[in-house]
């Protein structure tokens, strides 16, 4: 009798996605994740690291829904290609109905797709709730089209577009909190970091506190500790305790709210 596949299971309260998505790629295994939440499963699958594909129940994450919502197709199209995708019984793909209709071809859907993909990860990450899992294992979708989006720049992707960063801070520790570099050259060069993200990077060194570093970032407040939960989480910093004499109150001011740690 053959063992059973090894599985993890938490829920996102405990373990973001981010976190989640960085350790499979750390340790290169294939597999698929899967997140479910008020009845919607959504799936990402992992080869070798990167992400190949992500598929979704909700049926406003669909190809189609995603293209119409980017205004690269317009409504009457949108209802065109979905009353001949029905008609074909399975037959058919949508990339064959929009070729058909003259609105896509194999390149341009590719790059569509590739986006939807990226779409549907990094809108998990607001996610705060709900029952994420992971098994090993080579899983295929049924679909053609298949990617290789480093998961490093999805993570990164997916962090800055946070729109409540208080999880963020929470993770990153209060005001006082040390951060130490924790990385070497050759592990940057799949993160997508921009010359200024790198600049910031370069100023955590084992002295600077959080609170420092978060006035010294090159946006404002929020940006900034989204930056550095970035760091965080693709392990380029690490955290450690500084002298208990240091502890003060941090206030992160961004759009008329305030974040604080540290009470």
């Amino acid at each position: 009798m053959s063992s059973p596949e090894p599985e993890f299971r938490s829920d996102l309260a405990k373990t973001p996605l981010p976190e989640v998505l960085e350790t499979v790629r750390r340790y290169r295994v294939p597999g698929v994740i899967t997140v479910t939440r008020q009845g919607i499963e959504k799936r990402i699958f992992i080869w070798h690291g990167d992400v190949i594909f992500a598929t979704s129940s909700d049926r406003f994450d669909s190809l189609g829904h995603y293209l119409l919502k980017c205004g690269l197709i317009s409504q009457a199209q949108f209802v065109e290609s979905s009353r001949r995708l029905v008609a074909s019984a399975g037959a058919k793909r949508l990339g064959d109905v929009l070729a058909e209709m003259g609105l896509m071809d194999g390149a341009r859907l590719k790059a569509m797709v590739l986006e939807q993909v990226k779409a549907i990860v990094t809108e998990l990450f607001a996610w705060d709730e709900g029952e994420v899992s992971f098994k090993v294992g080579e899983y295929r979708t049924d679909e053609l089209i298949q990617l290789s989006i480093p998961t490093r720049q999805l993570i990164l992707q997916g962090v800055k577009g946070l729109s409540d960063v208080r999880r963020a801070v929470a993770a990153l520790g209060p005001s006082w909190t040390v951060l130490s570099p924790a990385y070497a050259g050759v592990e940057l060069g799949d993160a997508g970091l921009s010359p200024s993200e790198l600049a910031y990077l370069g100023l955590v060194d084992g002295v600077k506190t959080l609170r420092e570093l978060v006035s010294a970032g090159p946006g404002e407040a929020a940006h900034n500790a989204r930056l550095i939960y970035a760091f965080y989480v693709l392990k380029l910093v690490v955290r450690r305790e500084s002298d208990s004499a240091k502890i003060k109150k941090l206030q992160w001011k961004s759009a008329g709210s305030t974040y604080r740690a540290g009470e």
